[in-house]
């Protein structure tokens, strides 16, 4: 059985599940969703803020892997059925490093979020070195994405994100500037914050290479596009160790 004869994908308003018209305005949030073609019911929602290209483009890799795919793979390859209930809900958060030892200050973001209540490690990706975006010259960052399954507020994650950066000594300068660590929250479920120092999901989030690839090894239906070639991010031998106890 094609997975294209169970689900179907679609772009819609987030808020109204509507199909987006051409009159509708610039910033209204956007969401693709993957339906049941039998019953209408949602079994995948990315939010993808305002952002109409990113969102096209990823319904349209999302529907042609449901043409040429059977239902297992899919289901396999796109983690259906296997996210976690209302209460607690799947988010990745970005981190990043350039001063000091980036290995060790990358490992020590993610055992201080296994550390932490309310959260659980869920998987980490490959550490990829990216070059500097922006922001004076500056030394090479190492980055990963981390899943987590958490009960926390997309705003309580920004605070246990600001604290894991106080721990590694960051100094907060020149913006874009390097850093010893920088942790981002990314996605919180479908959860959308727009408030004056948390926008969720994260409004770079599609225009950073840096974190498309890694996000695509976590969960490829939340990666619009993967940049061809290298461009400017490249694998590294580093490796981060995914906590075994929460």
């Amino acid at each position: 059985m094609r997975a294209g004869d169970r689900f179907v994908i679609r772009l819609e308003v987030q808020e109204t599940g509507e199909e987006p018209t051409v009159e509708l305005p610039e910033d209204t949030p956007l969401a693709v969703r993957l339906r049941e073609r039998s019953t209408g019911a949602v079994v995948r929602t990315i939010p993808i803020g305002a952002d109409r290209a990113s969102a096209e483009a990823l319904a349209q890799r999302i529907a042609d892997d449901l043409a040429r795919s059977d239902v297992d793979a899919f289901v396999a390859s796109y983690g259906i059925g296997s996210a976690p209930g209302n209460e607690v809900r799947r988010a990745y958060l970005g981190i990043g490093s350039n001063l000091g030892d980036r290995a060790a200050l990358l490992q020590s973001a993610v055992d201080g979020l296994a550390a932490t209540d309310g959260i659980t490690v869920a998987a980490v990706s490959p550490v990829y070195e990216t070059e500097p975006v922006g922001g004076p010259e500056q030394p090479e960052y190492l980055n990963a994405v981390v899943a987590i399954d958490t009960d926390l507020t997309a705003r309580q994650l920004l605070e246990v994100a600001r604290r894991l950066e106080r721990e590694a000594g960051r100094e907060r300068g020149e913006r874009w500037g390097p850093r010893t660590l920088d942790v981002d929250v990314l996605l919180v479920g479908d959860e959308r914050v727009d408030e004056p120092d948390l926008l969720v999901p994260h409004p770079r989030l599609y225009e950073r290479a840096f974190v498309m690839v890694p996000l695509a090894d976590l969960d490829p239906m939340l990666a619009p596009w993967v940049p061809p070639g290298e461009a400017g991010v490249r694998r590294s031998e580093v490796e981060l160790v995914q906590p075994q106890t929460q």
